[in-house]
């Protein structure tokens, strides 16, 4: 006879509740980059102790999403534009890689995936559905780590991914970018789909090479709006 688990699925503790929170907010665009964030304020919005709270953002300057300076207190991170440039070619080596061994062990895979993603994306373009935009562009990424079919590269992407969310929303919404980057990815697509491995690596470092202006000026942008509030 067939063994049964019995063992009850625990709910998420508030730490971990907190953490998801505020991890959306900051991937989200709620929080400026380099914004001072208080604990206690953050637990009267979250209806919670300080303790989970404090607890959440330990854990998420492990992620490196928190940064934490005594004396000076808690802040969002924030990033220069030379640490803009490392992310942006730390995530074109590790998605370069991913893709030629996605295309190698499970092309079917992932050429269904992205082609799916590709016609989602244009079709809320076409809706104006200008927030649905960051997540499937996030999605469009995560797809070829994922079917890299390699766990230790999913988890070095694990280190910038966030990062890479949290810049890519705070874009401008509905301008010719977008469109640049739909027409990047069917491009990436159709070569995946003609099998054509080193002409879509290229074309995806020149895709992702693109985008580090983009992020520069989100960068930028966000880092006024933090002083702003503290102002």
């Amino acid at each position: 006879m067939e063994a049964v688990n019995l063992q009850l699925e625990r709910p998420k503790s508030l730490t971990g509740l907190a953490e998801d929170r505020v991890r959306e907010l900051i991937v989200s665009g709620a929080f400026a980059l380099g914004e001072q964030l208080s604990e206690a304020s953050l637990a009267a919005q979250l209806g919670i102790s300080k303790t989970p709270v404090r607890e959440a953002l330990l854990r998420l300057r492990g992620e490196g999403l928190i940064d934490i300076q005594p004396q000076r207190g808690t802040f969002v991170f924030s990033l220069t534009e030379g640490q803009v440039d490392e992310v942006c070619r730390f995530r074109e080596l590790l998605e370069v890689a991913a893709l030629a061994m996605g295309m190698h062990a499970r092309d079917a895979s992932l050429v269904a995936e992205l082609g799916a993603n590709v016609e989602r994306m244009a079709e809320a373009h076409r809706a104006g559905e200008w927030r649905a935009i960051p997540l499937l562009d996030h999605e469009f990424h995560q797809i070829i780590v994922s079917n890299s079919g390699n766990p230790y590269l999913q988890q070095a992407y694990e280190l910038v991914g966030t990062k890479i969310r949290a810049l890519r929303s705070r874009l401008p919404e509905g301008n010719d970018r977008v469109d640049h980057c739909q027409e990047n990815h069917a491009v990436i697509v159709a070569l995946v789909r003609a099998g054509k491995v080193g002409a879509a690596q290229k074309a995806l470092a020149l895709h992702i090479r693109d985008t580090r202006e983009s992020y520069l000026e989100a960068s930028r942008a966000d880092a006024t709006r933090a002083l702003a509030r503290r102002a």
